[in-house]
């Protein structure tokens, strides 16, 4: 016994030590990232841009189109300079659009061929076709600005482009331009439609313009936003001019309306390019030409090679080893999506020293994963996004569920920012305001909102203990509140206010207010108490995202949606054993949705009735799903929520948000290293784990071994090792205790 116990550790130890170097190597990571990942599903956004950075400068196709502005089977028309990424609903954004020609000046001119599109981070590049000539374009970005580079070329044969692989172009010279249309936004449905207010652009010299318009409309509400920009040419133009609607003006320096632009026309020669750098901002044109400078003074290829730079300082923070190609491909993606939003902006719209941040996009997609990532990798980061809430309610009275064009925006879920604050204080994110980050969601737990489709909770909640089916989506809202009140209860027993904490653990229970033990689900009441008629599992409408009971999902989904009380729900369900079964009728039935986020801790539920065999049974059959190309995702990104999952499920471990708590799962590589913010590392060592090796055996944490499947993040957050043996048939288990 001891000699084999004596082995073990010797083994352990070993492999420990030859990988204690990993930390220190240098890799490049950014090859192995695809932007075009999950643009058809995912609504991922394939243009250039930095970590957070609030330019996003990408294509734009003809309609119909994702609320990117992009899909792969459309004729691009130009590049604007703000999207979103990963998200539903109405398009914002999509503005300050760049249309680049060849020959006469044509407005409404629709590119009809594209081919040569590559992407990576910070850089897209693809070539467009017309009758009159090709134009191949490439884009650059820093956090506040946009560079372009356009290369013009006129075919002999203009129809065949291969003729200009084999030189077949014309030797004489001709007209390029570049239209600035500074009214455009994006509008992928009929409906949340975003649209110009009015706009002004100025041509200012032969080589500038600059110009300001205001927006509104899209997900979430009005929210009008003005953008600010301006522009510089590295060529004086040979003309330039402005439109109104579809009057073209030539030697026009002004134009202000809805639908507004500006050209420049330049004479060139066979390849010649023209470069455009773009200053945008949110607060000023004086910011707009102070945002230019970012860029002023470097090259294209400088300026691109600190974008990359940048992304790989970022994406490094991670380090994998294993694996398929095609696995650490799609885990670099998802991790580089979990990267694009929410936005930095310039400045503070309340001239506050607090980082202000746009496009929450919303809390109730990015807790379960993106927060709870940034927290582990980026807790700089994360602090900043923390304080930002926290700023928002020191100025506008309540904390945000979603924020974006400067204004609260529909509320999807509960008060979700109550579990990001939470999950700060719980695992001691550093430099954030705790008293009154407190006070905020505080505030959400006691007070009814004057506005609960914007922020805070309903007033039937308090009074009744339940969302009646009276509120939109009520049944789910108090699945929700329930969970946010519980995550309240851990911030004050955290912070020693005990009164506070019995307080919200008892309203934590108000998720059973709604629980129907004869069927064995939550389901809907009336204000009055009496059960709602047509229960099904499955019920939902076409337009499910509506209500009328639950926010996208089913009773069936919604009814694991309680990691809070999860010992009260099996023993509800006849203890572990029928829970289990219970589990397994949703996985098995394949009424289990990985697409929306009610479902991204369901797999790791098992863990909790002493079955993690079937946690990776279940989070391996997930992780599956994800795969390179277009398709990619199995669902929409939400703000890099769903790559968030992947990259949680292929690393091995899964945080239950607001607690301070992370469920073991199965990993795809053999080792992960993740570089913390202290310098410290925190490594997980699968040497054996496989496709057909997906089983935990044991866990050993810091050297000691673990006898349930969960760590904390006091355990880690100062580095350890996570040393995982795997195998290919299912262990005994390890049981939580009740």
């Amino acid at each position: 016994m001891f000699i084999s116990k004596l082995k073990r550790l010797l083994s352990v130890s070993a492999l420990l030590c030859a990988h204690l170097s990993l930390a220190q190597q240098k890799i490049n990571v950014t090859p192995l990232v695809d932007p075009f990942l999950g643009t058809y599903i995912g609504n991922t956004l394939p243009g250039a841009n930095t970590p957070f950075g609030m330019v996003k400068v990408g294509p734009d196709v003809a309609p119909p189109n994702n609320t990117t502005g992009y899909r792969a089977d459309r004729s691009i028309v130009g590049f604007s300079h703000n999207h979103v990424s990963g998200t539903g609903g109405g398009a914002r954004y999509g503005n300050v659009l760049v249309i680049p020609q060849v020959g006469p000046v044509t407005l409404g001119d629709t590119l009809a061929h594209k081919y040569n599109e590559y992407a990576k981070p910070g850089y897209y590049t693809v070539s467009l076709g017309k009758t009159h000539g090709d134009v191949r374009a490439e884009l650059t970005s820093t956090d506040h600005a946009a560079v372009h580079r356009y290369t013009f070329y006129v075919l002999d044969k203009p129809k065949v482009r291969e003729a200009y692989i084999y030189g077949s172009k014309t030797a004489q010279s001709f007209q390029a331009n570049l239209l600035v249309d500074a009214s455009a936004i994006i509008n992928s449905k009929d409906y949340e439609v975003g649209k110009c207010d009015s706009a002004r652009i100025a041509v200012t010299s032969s080589s500038t313009m600059e110009g300001v318009s205001h927006f509104s409309g899209g997900w979430g509400g009005d929210n009008p936003y003005t953008v600010y920009f301006a522009i510089a040419f590295n060529r004086p133009c040979l003309k330039s001019g402005t439109w109104t609607a579809s009057a073209l003006s030539a030697g026009s320096k002004q134009a202000q309306g809805k639908e507004v632009g500006a050209w420049a026309t330049f004479k060139l020669q066979q390849d010649e390019q023209v470069e455009m750098r773009v200053g945008i901002s949110y607060l000023s044109t004086a910011n707009a030409r102070k945002n230019l400078d970012e860029v002023s003074g470097r090259s294209f290829e400088e300026i691109r090679l600190q974008a990359d730079q940048l992304w790989n300082n970022y994406l490094s923070k991670i380090k994998v080893e294993g694996g398929s190609a095609e696995q650490r491909s799609v885990f670099y993606t998802a991790l580089y999506h979990t990267m694009v939003m929410p936005v930095r902006l310039e400045g503070n719209p309340w001239k506050s020293n607090t980082p202000h941040y746009w496009d929450f996009y919303t809390l109730w997609d990015t807790y379960r994963t993106v927060m709870p990532l940034h927290t582990l990798v980026l807790p700089q980061r994360q602090t900043e996004i923390v304080n930002t809430l926290i700023d928002i309610y020191k100025h506008r009275g309540w904390l945000p569920d979603a924020w974006t064009g400067g204004d609260y925006a529909m509320v999807q879920g509960g008060t979700s920012a109550d579990v990001v604050i939470a999950d700060a204080i719980l695992k001691g994110l550093p430099g954030i305001d705790v008293q009154t980050a407190y006070e905020a969601i505080h505030k959400d737990a006691t007070t009814p909102s004057d506005n609960p489709f914007k922020y805070g909770r309903y007033e039937e909640y308090f009074r009744l203990g339940y969302c009646s089916s009276n509120v939109k989506n009520g049944s789910s809202k108090t699945l929700e509140y329930a969970y946010d009140d519980f995550c309240v209860a851990q911030a004050a027993l955290k912070l020693g206010k005990k009164e506070d904490y019995k307080r919200f653990m008892k309203q934590s229970e108000n998720c059973f207010n709604l629980f129907n033990s004869a069927t064995g689900f939550f389901w809907a009441k009336d204000d009055k108490g009496k059960w709602i008629d047509g229960f099904s599992p499955l019920f939902r409408k076409p337009d499910y995202w509506n209500g009328p009971y639950f926010y996208e999902g089913t009773p069936f989904s919604y009814t694991f949606y309680v990691a809070h009380q999860l010992n009260k729900l099996m023993d509800a369900h006849g203890g572990r054993a029928g829970f289990v079964k219970f589990l397994d009728s949703l996985f098995d039935g394949r009424h289990f949705e990985l697409g929306n986020e009610p479902g991204f801790l369901t797999p790791y539920l098992y863990n909790y009735a002493g079955r993690s065999d079937k946690t990776a049974e279940r989070v391996r059959y997930e992780l599956a799903q994800f795969m390179p190309g277009n398709i990619g995702l199995p669902g929409q990104d939400d703000s890099g929520a769903m790559s968030g999952w992947y990259v949680f499920g292929a690393m091995g471990f899964y945080p239950c948000a607001g607690q301070d708590l992370y469920m073991v799962g199965s990993p795809l590589f053999t080792h992960t290293t993740l570089v913390l913010a202290n310098g410290k590392t925190f490594e997980v060592i699968a040497p054996k784990t496989s496709a057909a090796n997906k089983y935990v055996q044991k866990v050993w944490l810091n050297g000691k071994l673990l006898t349930k499947p969960w760590f904390t993040h006091s355990a880690i957050r100062n580095g350890g090792k996570l040393v995982l043996e795997m195998g290919p048939h299912p262990p005994k288990g390890l049981p939580m205790p009740r």
